[in-house]
């Protein structure tokens, strides 16, 4: 059940104390990650089989590495920062609603470590190798660190949010928001819906693009199965 109403001075001074938290976990990890910086561009480097990488400027190495570091403390502190987020809302959530948004914090964070990890894994293999070898004999590709690491390090945070698309889609229909009915008849959006969410958070080659939207479209139909199994238009009704 819902606590007692409190002044909005003590949910700011709450607010407060949970994103100065957030903030000191995020740094200690990407301090971390910065100390590590060399074995992770090593694994970086090893996951689409480079070799070696340059830098153009005097201080590129630096602010990639710095760079590096930041987003790295981030998708590590993501399980922290859903943690925060869930302990924020709790007291202003029904019991129902607590266990769904429960659920969807564990859930949500082993989707997007699933996601990074398929980025990684698969990802960034097969997209730097289909786009080094674009160019031909005529043209060698020679990465430079700085695009190198914001290639990698989008592709796989981007894929980390693209993966909670799923849970997403199914607390939406389990809280009455959108019937599962509704998402079949407009599933003819999707693709349109998909391009264009990847052509804003992915580089300006159409490789990432495609890489990105195809996931977005097959995790939408696999999130239309998942309700149809767990969930339907009556069930949902129920709920309301």
């Amino acid at each position: 059940m819902k606590d007692e109403e409190r002044p909005l001075g003590e949910h700011l001074e709450e607010l407060r104390g949970r994103i100065v938290s957030s903030l000191v976990v995020v740094v200690v990890f990407g301090g971390l990650a910065y100390f590590f910086r060399n074995r992770l561009l090593d694994f970086l480097l090893r996951a689409s089989q480079e070799e070696s990488l340059i830098y153009l400027h005097p201080t590129e190495a630096f602010l990639t590495y710095l760079k590096l570091a930041i987003i790295t403390g981030l998708i590590l502190s993501t399980p922290w920062l859903l943690y925060q987020a869930w302990k924020f809302v709790l007291p202003a959530l029904y019991e129902n609603e607590a266990r769904l948004f429960k659920l969807g914090f564990l859930a949500g964070g082993f989707l997007f470590y699933l996601g990074v990890a398929s980025a990684v894994v698969i990802g960034l293999p097969y997209s730097v190798r289909f786009l080094a070898g674009v160019g031909g004999e005529n043209v060698v590709a020679n990465f430079s660190v700085r695009n190198y690491i914001t290639f990698a390090t989008l592709l796989s945070f981007t894929m980390g949010l693209v993966f909670e698309v799923p849970l997403q889609i199914y607390l939406m229909v389990r809280l009455g928001f959108v019937k599962p009915s509704t998402l079949r008849k407009n599933r003819k959006y999707v693709v349109i819906i998909a391009f264009t969410t990847a052509a804003f958070i992915t580089p300006t080659d159409i490789f990432s693009q495609v890489f990105m939207a195809i996931p977005l479209i097959v995790l939408y139909e696999i999130s239309l199965l998942l309700v149809d199994m767990f969930l339907g238009d009556n069930e949902v009704e129920e709920s309301k």
